[in-house]
């Protein structure tokens, strides 16, 4: 017979792709150094979103010689905001903290989470006073966080990453929402509560290469767009309005001074220019589309591979042994799929 699960106050989400070991490990002593004078209970939940066999190694030891560990293995790599969501659905604490596995959110900051918490806040995120990454990083995440708040339906912080704590209601209303691509840094905003964010002085990476591409930047900008904003549909028939008064006037302008010549290189410089602004009014059309057919095929979010660690197994469980069955609290909320290692 088995003893009941022992209620959690705290997990903290990890999602970790080809991370340096050496961080993984002072991840842990630092979380345990800022949570144990807390006096409440915590886990962390590891996700592997298909990293090499380095840091997938380290994973496994972890989980294997650590208690109070879970560790997803996602079946291939799925992005970000996926394994965030994997970590969040296989989470059991009554708050729920995301934070990034090479150390630039600080566990220190988590002691002053827990008491806006307790003052009745339910979403605690941390704002970005000051970060110490490569300019280009540094202008271009200003600039998108502005212009997303400039066309967003959704009031989203400025310069706020997903390091942030969760009541347990938080994160149930967050996987009952169905879509398929996530961007939590709107998603989480849209489902109201009470919110506050904490200052963050961001340091700079310290240990290892960032594994976060341009290309992953761009397309998580992306996402966040089209997914809070329909602004660039709106600005289509407004451009189309804007050019035939253009037009009307031109023709006034003609009829009134009598002049009709028109040569060849302005008919070639108004045939291009109107024929990239139609090619590029399909190609957002387009966009949105592409969208719509993600969701609509709802294919799932993520796939797991395998889940490991003594965070998943009570008193009479054998420990560190993979478990076939998917989490209760996935189950019947959003469409998750597991591809489990039955070697």
């Amino acid at each position: 017979m088995t003893s009941p699960a022992k209620q959690i106050d705290l997990s903290v989400i990890v999602a970790v792709y080809n991370e340096d070991p050496r961080n993984l490990i002072r991840l842990l002593e630092r979380l345990d150094a800022n949570i144990r004078p807390l006096e409440i209970s915590y886990e962390v939940v590891f996700v592997n979103d298909g990293s090499r066999d380095l840091a997938t190694g380290a994973l496994r030891q972890i989980a294997a010689e650590c208690n109070n560990i879970k560790l997803i293995e996602l079946s291939r790599n799925f992005g970000q905001q996926a394994a965030i969501t994997a970590g969040l659905d296989h989470s059991d604490g009554r708050m729920v903290l995301n934070m990034d596995s090479d150390l630039q959110d600080p566990p220190e900051l988590i002691p002053v989470m827990y008491e806006k918490w307790k003052e009745g806040y339910d979403v605690i995120y941390a704002t970005r006073s000051r970060r110490r990454d490569r300019f280009l990083k540094r202008s271009t995440a200003y600039m998108f966080y502005r212009v997303l708040g400039a066309v967003s339906s959704v009031n989203i912080p400025w310069d706020t990453g997903d390091f942030r704590l969760m009541d347990r209601k938080v994160v149930d209303a967050l996987a009952s929402l169905p879509e398929k691509t996530r961007f939590l840094r709107g998603m989480i905003p849209w489902l109201g509560f009470k919110q506050c964010g904490v200052p963050l002085d961001r340091d700079a990476r310290e240990i290892g290469e960032s594994t976060y591409t341009v290309k992953k930047l761009l397309m998580l900008a992306m996402d966040g767009l089209l997914a809070f904003s329909v602004a660039p549909l709106y600005f289509l028939p407004m451009l189309g309005g804007i050019l035939m008064l253009l037009s009307i006037v031109a023709l006034t302008v003609m009829l009134f001074t009598g002049s009709f010549e028109i040569t060849n290189a302005q008919l070639l410089f108004f045939g291009l220019m109107f024929t990239g602004l139609q090619i590029g009014a399909v190609g957002l059309l387009a966009v949105y589309q592409s969208k719509m057919l993600d969701e609509v095929r709802k294919r799932p979010t993520y796939l797991v591979g395998r889940r490991l660690g003594t965070g998943f197994a009570s008193e009479d469980d054998n420990k560190g042994e993979k478990t076939d069955a998917p989490p209760k609290r996935a189950q019947g909320k959003r469409q998750v799929a597991f591809a489990f290692d039955k070697k």
